[in-house]
């Protein structure tokens, strides 16, 4: 489903990934995971045009992605919740959520299975995004990514500030849809845990490389420990 193959990525001048290959294949849950620093948001950054990729592929879908702007890449299917969210805090959540399907050019009423999948954002759905704890607002920041009806879905660091029960509640979700909606799913993710109980395959990256992949399930969670730590 998606492939990046030999791509460089840079802030500026300074170059933080070099010939980069990964494959996500469709209808999995693939985990990136590696310590602070190591290019792991700036990978997903060059999935979705946010940073210079002057070298390799980006291929979505059977489609070269790597010249169109960020806006194209989300209208051929791709859902991206960044790091910290960036909900508009002013706005509702029902406004919010609204946003979502007008961003990507739809029009009509929110999706049912939106308020299913996220009671909570119903509740509070005249509430300001700002007024929300943490936890609330990454669950309305993946349910505003999901109602433009993406193919696949890329989360980054979707666990960072939130209280235990609601990463809970947040695994079950991205369980729920990858298994009953069939939505491919990408995650950048530390909090180990989380990964080993939700992934089918994991890519483990060390200063812009990877230094360790496979299925979840066949790997040696020792080593998966180490090259966490080393």
């Amino acid at each position: 489903m998606l492939k990046i193959k030999g791509i460089d990525s840079y802030y500026g001048e300074s170059r933080i990934i070099s010939s980069l290959d990964l494959e996500f294949e469709k209808g999995k849950i693939t985990c990136l995971i590696g310590r602070n620093g190591v290019g792991k948001s700036t990978t997903l950054k060059s999935i979705m045009g946010l940073v210079k990729t002057p070298e390799g592929n980006i291929c979505f879908d059977g489609d070269e992605i790597i010249k169109i702007p960020t806006y194209n890449r989300v209208k051929q299917g791709i859902g991206y919740v960044p790091q910290g969210r960036e909900i508009f805090p002013q706005m509702t959540v029902y406004e919010n959520l609204m946003l979502g399907i007008w961003a990507n050019g739809g029009k009509g009423e929110l999706p049912k299975y939106i308020y299913e999948l996220f009671p909570i954002l119903k509740r509070f759905e005249k509430r300001k995004g700002g007024d929300l704890s943490g936890g609330q607002q990454q669950q309305l920041a993946i349910a505003r990514a999901l109602v433009s009806e993406p193919k696949i879905l890329i989360l980054d660091e979707p666990t960072e500030g939130i209280q235990p029960s609601v990463i809970q509640d947040i695994g079950e979700v991205i369980k729920k849809i990858n298994k009953e909606m069939g939505l491919t799913v990408l995650i950048v993710e530390q909090y180990l845990d989380f990964v080993l109980g939700i992934s089918d395959y994991l890519y483990i990256m060390e200063k812009g490389e990877i230094i360790l992949k496979g299925n979840t399930a066949q790997l040696d969670s020792k080593k998966v420990q180490a090259a966490m730590t080393h």
